[in-house]
């Protein structure tokens, strides 16, 4: 194995273990909130900018995972549609945030998960702060690498500083590098690994909540395995499904 591989292999299975030890009682806080809001009927909300956006996309309408995320879509906020530069400037504006949460369904007691390592751009932050004063519970993923620094919102300094989040440290080192390549090129980035761990360890946790309740798992099966296709269609017959996943 060659001496990188090595290294960011360890060093990235250090990072989910420390993630699992240390933020395990969070984690499942989260995962309450979020079963007892999809056993109340709220609706499950997840944010992200740029790569965090990644995260909202990796628990979307994919196997094996619940039926009830729905992402907030905001304008330049994916690199897929967007040139990289654009969104850096996307997720910088506090405006756009607040006109997001403005412009969603969002309603009191809605949970709603923003994802941002860094935690100070203007953006995910005025959407953790709107989405509370619509009275939602919001959920944080971030690192405490970036806590004490200061971003560009123009109330808070980072998500950390906002009374009344759950949060959930990621445990990402700051500038989200791993292992450095030749004498000082940083390289192997390690949010989006941590972070879809956290997304789909709160994700099965609340599962695991719901079955306890008696409420059958709202969990997407591939269609490829076999039963796979009949147990999503009648998923599909959902009518909250039906508005997330078919054209109106």
């Amino acid at each position: 194995m060659s001496d990188f591989i090595s290294k960011y292999l360890e060093r990235t299975s250090a990072l989910l273990k420390t993630v699992a030890e240390v933020e395990e009682k969070n984690m499942d806080q989260a995962a309450e909130l979020i079963a007892e809001g999809f056993a109340n009927g709220k609706t499950i909300y997840v944010f992200g900018c740029t790569h965090s956006a990644i995260l909202a996309e990796d628990v979307f309408y994919r196997a094996n995972t619940p039926c009830f995320w729905r992402p907030l879509w905001g304008p330049g906020m994916s690199i897929t549609q967007t040139p990289g530069f654009l969104t850096s400037a996307a997720e910088h504006n506090e405006a756009l945030g607040n006109d997001i949460i403005a412009c969603s369904r969002m309603k009191k007691d809605d949970i709603l998960v923003v994802l941002s390592t860094s935690g100070k751009n203007g953006a995910p932050v005025a959407v953790a702060d709107a989405a509370l004063k619509k009275g939602a519970k919001v959920i944080a993923i971030s690192s405490s690498a970036y806590k004490d620094q200061t971003g560009n919102h123009s109330k808070y300094a980072s998500l950390w500083k906002i009374p009344g989040l759950l949060m959930i440290d990621n445990h990402v080192p700051c500038g989200d590098t791993s292992v450095t390549v030749g004498e000082s090129t940083p390289m192997a980035p390690v949010s989006t690994i941590a972070g879809s761990f956290i997304m789909h360890t709160i994700s099965a946790l609340a599962v695991e909540k719901l079955i306890a309740r008696g409420i059958k798992p709202p969990v997407f099966l591939s269609s490829n395995a076999p039963g796979g296709k009949e147990w999503n269609e009648e998923l599909m017959k959902l009518e909250s499904v039906q508005q997330a996943y078919l054209l109106p």
